[in-house]
């Protein structure tokens, strides 16, 4: 009979007795138990492990989105992302100063463009300026309006004498009824029809007179081109202007303001007084602000708003002490 050796079985001796272990079966036993007991923790830890690294990186419950009413949570990043911004290779671009540089000399104006005066005006004209320098050159960039800048090539204009630069030009001139005395409307129309006759052809322009409404030049509500044939209409129209009525200059403004595109200047003379909420008006209007250069003709009933106007508009202000055609 076949005897299996059953290293796990006792030894017994002849007599019943129990033999002492031999030492291999002994080691064999140890071996194979601290083998279990290191699969069994072996597998513990890599389970824990595995728990700890899916609650971090993955979240429980299988949202990753705080609930409307929970706190936000915390963003973290994984492995590969953690390490490109350690390494650096996440970059955040910011324009060089050479940049900055460039986009401000584009988005800057240009430099004033200097308009010569006329020296008939010179003559004629007598001038008290005040504060805020009746005669001086209007920069481009206070001219440009809405963002069109200087038109093609255009010459400047003047107009009792004030000066300012770009190619559109409104003037709004007072007809009213004080107009009447002291040659004031003989030295309007004079000075009215000199400033577009010496406009080049590459610039237009825009008349509204204002009494107790505003009356758009011959009728014409957009602009003019400076021609030779509208410079004679114009002449046509000046001579028969005629004073009556009130100061009302507002409705002229906003008839200004309706013109596209913009004026690159605004001309505005009175010899009268007009109410002191015009000059609000106009500056709520005047966006993009346009200069409005402010003519007192021969009286400063008008002196503080005037002033007011040309300030806010970046324009100047002229009183004119007398008049000559």
């Amino acid at each position: 009979m076949e005897q299996v050796f059953d290293p796990e079985s006792e030894l017994t001796t002849a007599d019943g007795a129990v033999a002492a272990e031999p030492t291999s079966h002994l080691v064999f036993r140890l071996a194979r138990r601290a083998l279990l007991v290191g699969l069994i923790l072996s597998l513990l830890f890599h389970f824990v492990g595995l728990l700890i690294s899916s609650r971090v990186f993955y979240g429980i419950g299988g949202t990753a989105s705080a609930g409307p009413d929970e706190p936000p949570g915390l963003a973290l990043m994984r492995g590969p992302e953690l390490s490109d911004l350690m390494a650096g290779s996440i970059e955040i671009s910011t324009p060089s100063s050479g940049d900055l540089a460039s986009e401000l000399r584009e988005m800057s104006p240009e430099q004033p463009l200097d308009v010569p005066r006329d020296p008939s005006l010179a003559q004629t004209e007598n001038l008290e300026s005040g504060a805020l320098s009746g005669a001086g050159n209007v920069s481009a960039n206070e001219a440009m309006g809405d963002g069109l800048g200087l038109g093609g090539g255009g010459g400047g204009a003047s107009f009792f004498g004030v000066e300012a630069t770009g190619s559109r030009f409104v003037f709004i001139v007072d007809v009213s009824g004080s107009m009447s005395v002291g040659g004031k409307i003989d030295a309007l129309r004079a000075q009215l029809v000199r400033s577009i006759q010496n406009l080049v052809e590459t610039s237009t322009f825009a008349v509204f007179t204002f009494s107790d409404d505003a009356t758009p030049l011959g009728n014409a509500r957009d602009w003019s081109q400076a021609i030779e044939e509208r410079k004679r209409w114009a002449r046509r129209c000046i001579a028969g202007l005629n004073p009556r009525g009130g100061t009302i200059p507002i409705n002229a403004f906003r008839a200004a303001f309706k013109l596209r595109p913009r004026p690159d200047a605004i001309y505005f003379m009175t010899d009268g007084e007009f109410d002191a909420s015009v000059a609000d008006e106009i500056a709520r209007m005047n966006s993009p602000r346009i200069p409005i250069h402010c003519i007192a003709f021969m009286s400063r009933e008008s002196e503080l708003q005037m002033r007011r106007i040309a300030t806010q508009s970046r324009g100047t202000y002229t009183f004119i002490s007398g008049a000559r055609p």
